[in-house]
């Protein structure tokens, strides 16, 4: 629900009252399980890490398939999430996170981080070192500045090329 909220309205312009009207729940409940805004974004933060661990990163991570079929798996599920979300929520969160929590802000570096590494680690196959990072990095912000196209400009098309070419390094 305050996903939802934050993708949105964003997570400033997102109220306690909002996301009590949005769960029905009272301002009071909420703040039994959250003692403060700052903790309800580190919730999300976790939340959406989590999806991306489960339903992207374990295809990357997967030891039973060849790192092709892998990059190839990773990059179907994260074209899919972002064609079915049309936003990183993310990205979205970063400029808040930066402002309102060291906490938040640090969590979406490293998630980030971490899928860079992931998709490093899968280009060593083919790259040395310092060129599957360089890759890597160049690929990611690709990916997301498809994915700011296709929220702004409401088309799939970047995203699926930007994919096709992240696929085609390996």
């Amino acid at each position: 629900m305050s996903l939802s909220l934050f993708r949105s309205k964003g997570y400033r312009r997102t109220s306690m009252a909002d996301i009590g009207r949005a769960s029905g729940l009272l301002k009071g409940s909420i703040y039994h399980h959250f003692p403060n805004k700052e903790r309800l974004l580190i919730e999300v933060i976790q939340h959406v890490i989590g999806l991306f661990e489960d339903g992207v990163f374990a295809e990357a991570r997967r030891a039973d398939l060849s790192e092709k079929a892998r990059l190839d798996g990773m990059i179907d599920a994260v074209e899919s999430y972002y064609i079915q979300h049309r936003v990183c929520a993310l990205v979205h969160l970063w400029p808040d996170a930066l402002q309102e929590s060291d906490e938040a802000r640090g969590m979406i570096q490293q998630f980030f981080r971490d899928w860079r590494d992931l998709l490093a680690d899968l280009l060593r196959s083919r790259y040395d070192e310092a060129e599957a990072h360089r890759l890597s990095t160049d690929a990611l912000a690709r990916i997301e500045g498809a994915v700011i196209w296709l929220q702004i400009a409401g088309e799939e098309e970047a995203l699926r090329e930007c994919s096709k070419q992240v696929r085609n390094l390996l």
